[in-house]
């Protein structure tokens, strides 16, 4: 989670800690939208500006609920906006998830969930280390994308 000031990815304009949190609560409110584009900007902004626990909290259900979606672009960037700004509490709320991410079947969805874990050893080792049957599995997939992050992620992991 980011403190301080925050600049916008592309033109470099720094905001304070309240405009920050006026974005990131303007930016929520897109989740209703359908628009692919627009919702990968929602995902970007999010993960950009997510500032304390307690905004965290506000777009968790919405992200957990595109973590069911049927559609794999929302799953796989839930995915990686959740292992980005998750805390260890919620991520064994969300470790199941990420487990069947891990070998779905589609590579976009099953990659984001291995990254998700390289970037989660970090902060929670100890649960990403129980996911080592998946991942695996995962080295085994016909996507050399999905094997390629497996394979980083198990290195990582030894």
């Amino acid at each position: 989670m980011l403190s301080g000031h925050h600049k916008a990815s592309n033109q470099g304009e720094t905001f304070n800690k309240i405009k920050a949190t006026e974005v990131f609560f303007a930016v929520t409110k897109l989740f209703q939208s359908r628009d692919t584009g627009l919702r990968r900007m929602v995902y970007l902004m999010i993960k950009e500006l997510s500032l304390s626990a307690d905004e965290v909290i506000i777009v968790t259900s919405s992200l957990m609920k595109d973590m069911n979606s049927k559609t794999d672009m929302y799953w796989a960037n839930a995915i990686r906006v959740l292992c980005r700004i998750t805390d260890g509490t919620l991520l064994t709320q969300i470790e199941w998830y990420l487990k069947q991410a891990i070998v779905d079947k589609n590579p976009v969805v099953a990659s984001a969930a291995l990254v998700g874990g390289i970037n989660l050893l970090q902060t929670n080792p100890e649960i990403v280390r129980r996911w080592s049957n998946e991942v695996q599995e995962a080295v085994q997939s016909r996507a050399a994308v999905v094997q390629f992050h497996a394979l980083a992620l198990l290195h990582q992991v030894c």
